[in-house]
């Protein structure tokens, strides 16, 4: 087992590098090549570079969660956030109370997708913190239909890392989804008519 965790973290990459979004420093760089030695996961099948993936971003002490798209779900994803690359969905807080959430803001600025408080962005704009950035690599469809995705917690009083899973698989869900990209696509074109409550029944929060 450790000789196999040795295996898969020598696959990642540790090496200095600068980006930003909306000139907030980005954690995580925007190409697959800096993250991993690209020219050892590719000689990986299919199964094996989703289980190096998903089992590398396990790591509970890492601050960071992982996932992975398969082509059609990423390239579904991509249009999806081109067209509507905001949605507000609700982040359970079952802590807090039975029905208890926090409002959360989803930014898509591909590769990356920004999410935040509600609130933060209404105090701050666009120059509220992230708690949440997930950066999409599609470097891999053509070879082995999927795309990786990692999740980076930015504000741990604001996310934990359970609810970061959360909002990994409801973005890729709102907008993966056809029936919940009807309220994606309404919330970016038809504002006016967009129902919160539709989001809160959708996960069982009303």
């Amino acid at each position: 087992m450790q000789r196999q965790a040795r295996l898969v973290c020598g696959l990642f990459r540790r090496c200095p590098w600068t980006a930003s979004i909306s000139g907030i420093s980005a954690p995580s760089p925007t190409q697959l090549g800096q993250v991993v030695k690209l020219d050892e996961l590719i000689k990986k099948d299919r199964d094996e570079v989703a289980d190096i993936w998903l089992g590398y971003h396990a790591d509970e002490k890492g601050g960071r969660v992982g996932s992975v798209l398969s082509a059609d779900d990423y390239k579904t994803f991509l249009s999806r956030a081109k067209e509507s690359p905001m949605f507000v969905f609700a982040m359970p807080k079952p802590h807090k109370g039975k029905g208890a959430y926090e409002a959360m803001l989803i930014q898509c600025q591909m590769p990356y997708v920004l999410i935040t408080g509600l609130e933060e962005f209404k105090r701050h704009g666009e120059g509220a913190p992230p708690y949440l950035t997930l950066t999409h690599y599609p470097e891999l469809l053509d070879s082995h239909g999927l795309a990786l995705v990692r999740g980076d917690i930015i504000h741990e009083k604001g996310i934990t890392r359970d609810e970061a899973r959360t909002a990994l698989e409801l973005t890729r869900a709102f907008y993966c989804g056809d029936e919940d990209y009807a309220l994606v696509h309404t919330f970016n074109k038809k504002p006016a008519s967009f129902d919160f409550g539709a989001v809160l029944r959708k996960l069982n929060l009303a």
